[in-house]
């Protein structure tokens, strides 16, 4: 080969899909240069061509080998499967007798595995034992019906505005329906897979969706673009039909058409647009747990604040925090807050009722959890060296409660969960608190759901979950809401047994926001999620920013009410609080300097940002502006209990 003919070879490769054959399987790879933008609809369309309408009539069968009267010209390729079927009986209109059709009998698939212009061959797999093999004039076909396909993420780091994008793509083409995404992770859950790359876990996981295809989708952020790979299944055998590749940029798909004979990639929308806070101040430590309280007693709420070893007390005010009280215990450099929480837990007969505030602790891998009162000039623990994990819940019709449960030896959590009552100058335990099997105290909030006693939580997969209180699964939000990357360990050494660390990965806060003046109680349900990065190694590679999700319970489901599309930074918590002036609820958010391959600022900046967003206003329509504040709902953390 000469120097031009080389130099030519390579622009087609480039320029022009390239085809792979490897044994038993033959697809075809699409890609582009990056400086070719594209739009989804494009790339449904190249999706189309791999599944395209095909009827056709079996030309002869010899030892499980079909010939088909169809080939290359009427879109058949390699790999691709059809449907065998026998016509049947007719069936005619009841009152004009009117011929209407023939009845079908389904024989089997063929896999084809060779193709010439008119003609193809493939291998016959009867749908069940003991069927009829085909004879000369049995149809052949792939329907031109919409064909139900499931995305399916490569891996839990793929991002999830793009699959949606394209889900929505998908359904208003004219040859396919994307199935639920909420029944695909569902699907993928139940049947414990793993590998999203084995092609028998996807065929099974396409026979419970009853899927024609599966689109294997992989995400890969590069600065500000978003690198997109694609890759067809077949839902049958599992092999791969295709591969799309491109890079993505740009707010919105691009509006100019393309060339058939250009390649073919993908664009979705870019980083999604930066939240504005109404107000941010700096605080010159990492603020990693949040409890606002009326700690005084005189009706104007505190901020406590926790850097997981100390407890801060600050009046929030004026775009600026004032400390008002610091733990200066011997023990706070050894502290490992799990979280903390606040709340009315000593009878007053006053106006306002006192709150205090529970730290769960551990210290040395053992809970010496406590409790903060304010006795008019200080605050002082109440309650120490508890050996217990505390938590101050809003128990439907008791109000704020002191709950724990105690700490096992392989397991974190141990035994049942009890009340803690204020008895003169103590706490007293109390009887055991009806509690779902399956859901820890620290994985989970009940609330009073249309009379009915719910419990929320953020699962091990990160989605929000919500449960009966028989502990039956009613709802899974459809969007991953991973990214708490805060654990503590729990178990000590034993004698006889291997030393070993476990951990216990914390889940984020859940807020709720009551809507009053209606006949039903249809609450708003406030949860965040820190967005990862991941290379094409599929390694985790840090976080880019945050978002906050507000759920709305209509009577029959939750449905997203609004969100925070991008907040700056690592969201440490949230908190509920209202704006001075105008009474109206308000979001407040502790964030921390992100670390990802392109930012290693949380490495030597050690402070972080406290900023109060407003609520969507599609939020704020649900709730009546009569100025109460809403109330707050501790932070649940997952045990692993489940």
């Amino acid at each position: 080969m000469n120097r031009k003919s080389m130099i030519r070879f390579f622009v087609c490769a480039i320029l022009f899909p390239i085809f792979f054959v490897v044994p038993d399987m033959a697809y075809t790879m699409t890609s582009i240069p990056s400086s070719i933008p594209v739009r989804t609809l494009d790339l449904v369309r190249v999706l189309s061509t791999y599944f395209p309408r095909i009827e056709g009539k079996v030309t002869d069968y010899h030892q499980k080998e079909v010939t088909i009267d169809r080939g290359a010209s009427s879109g058949i390729y390699p790999g691709l499967v059809l449907t065998v079927t026998r016509q049947g009986e007719p069936f005619r209109d009841p009152y004009t007798r009117l011929l209407l059709g023939y009845r079908e009998i389904r024989l089997g698939e063929v896999e084809v595995s060779s193709v010439t212009p008119t003609g193809a061959t493939g291998v016959f797999r009867p749908a069940k034992k003991g069927t009829t093999a085909p004879v000369p004039g049995d149809i052949v076909r792939l329907s031109g019906a919409p064909l139900p396909v499931a995305i399916v993420p490569a891996s839990n780091y793929t991002d999830v505005r793009v699959l949606a994008h394209l889900s929505r793509t998908l359904d208003r083409s004219s040859r396919f329906r994307s199935i639920d995404p909420f029944r695909v992770e569902i699907s993928m859950n139940t049947l414990g897979i793993g590998n999203k790359r084995d092609p028998g876990s996807l065929v099974r996981l396409a026979r419970m969706l009853k899927a024609k295809a599966l689109i294997v989708a992989d995400t890969t952020l590069i600065g500000k673009k978003v690198e997109l790979d694609l890759k067809a299944v077949n839902a049958e055998t599992g092999t791969t039909l295709a591969m799309v590749s491109g890079l993505l940029e740009g707010a919105r798909p691009f509006a100019e058409a393309l060339d058939s004979t250009r390649a073919v990639g993908f664009v979705a929308p870019g980083l999604p647009p930066l939240s504005n806070p109404d107000s941010v101040v700096t605080v010159p430590f990492i603020p990693r747990f949040i409890a606002l309280g009326d700690y005084r007693g005189n009706g104007k709420n505190l901020l406590a604040l926790s850097d997981t070893h100390r407890v801060y007390v600050s009046d929030f005010r004026n775009k600026a925090v004032h400390v008002k009280f610091e733990e200066t215990d011997r023990w706070v450099p050894q502290n490992r807050h799990i979280f903390i929480s606040s709340g009315p837990l000593i009878p007053h007969q006053g106006k306002n009722s006192r709150y205090q505030i529970a730290v769960s602790n551990i210290v040395t891998g053992t809970p010496y959890s406590y409790v903060l009162d304010y006795d008019g000039k200080t605050f002082h623990r109440i309650w120490k060296h508890a050996k217990l994990y505390l938590r101050i819940v809003t128990l439907p019709g008791k109000g704020p409660t002191l709950l724990g449960q105690k700490r096992g030896v392989n397991k974190p959590f141990l035994g049942s969960i009890h009340e803690y009552y204020w008895n003169r100058d103590h706490f007293e335990k109390g009887s055991a608190v009806s509690w779902p099997p399956g859901i820890s105290l620290f994985g989970t909030q009940p609330l009073q759901l249309d009379g009915k006693t719910v419990y929320l939580e953020i699962a091990d997969d990160n989605h929000l979950e919500v449960f009966d209180g028989n502990g039956d699964l009613r709802f899974k939000s459809p969007v991953y809401l991973g990214g708490y990357f805060d654990h503590f360990v729990y178990g000590r050494p034993h004698a006889l047994l291997p030393v070993r660390q476990r951990n216990v990965h914390l889940k984020g806060r859940i807020l709720t926001v009551e809507s009053s003046g209606k006949s039903a109680s249809h609450p708003i349900v406030i949860v965040y999620k820190n967005v990862p990065m991941a290379g094409a190694n599929e390694r985790f590679q840090g976080y880019q920013y945050g978002q906050v999700f507000f759920y709305r319970w209509t009577g029959v489901n939750w449905v997203t009410a609004g969100k925070l599309s991008r907040v700056k930074g690592f969201i440490s918590d949230i908190a509920l609080t209202r704006n001075p002036r105008t009474l109206k609820p308000e979001l407040l958010v502790s964030t921390e300097p992100l670390f990802n391959f392109m930012n290693i600022e949380n490495l030597y900046v050690n402070e972080g940002k406290l900023s109060t967003y407003p609520l969507p206003s599609a939020v704020m329509r649900e709730l009546v502006p009569s100025g109460t504040a809403p109330g707050l709902i501790n932070r649940p953390s997952n045990g692993g209990s489940r």
